[in-house]
């Protein structure tokens, strides 16, 4: 059982520490270079969270089923869920469209100038990096819950 609580911990840490990073990879930019490049950091980075974050899941389902954590329906396991589904709820729904029309803006002949990205473009960056620093924000309540374990 220990040797899934480390697997449990570290797929955590490996596959959110990254996400972290996110919102200040995606700091503002002057131009469209700077808006490809940081975004392409993230793109590649994204493995993480996907890979280790469902690791982390997983794990954690496993070690309740065979741990003695008490009943389901404890505020930190049904807690720990929701925000999880929120968290999905917001990446899949709303950051990964707007990550992709950004990525389409972004590849457009008109758009690809090396000076300074047009407003419209602009503001997608501004909502996909907000988008990172929520779902960072709303995993950090997924380890506290996870820490204090509240009744």
């Amino acid at each position: 059982m220990e040797w899934l609580v480390v697997i449990h911990v570290l797929s955590a840490i490996i596959g959110l520490g990254p996400a972290y990073a996110f919102p200040f990879i995606l700091r503002n930019t002057s131009s469209v270079i700077e808006m490809e490049r940081a975004l392409g950091y993230v793109a590649r980075l994204e493995v993480f969270p996907k890979v280790f974050g469902t690791l982390a899941i997983l794990s954690g389902l496993c070690l309740f089923w065979l741990g003695s954590y008490g009943s389901f329906l404890q505020i930190w396991i049904i807690g720990t869920l929701i925000v999880y589904i929120v968290i999905e709820v917001l990446i899949i729904g709303f950051l990964n469209p707007n990550a992709k029309k950004l990525h389409e803006s972004l590849s457009m002949p008109d758009k690809t100038s090396h000076g300074a990205p047009p407003s419209s473009v602009t503001l997608m960056y501004l909502r996909v990096r907000n988008l990172h620093m929520w779902a960072s924000v709303l995993s950090i309540i997924i380890f506290i819950l996870m820490i204090i374990k509240p009744h």
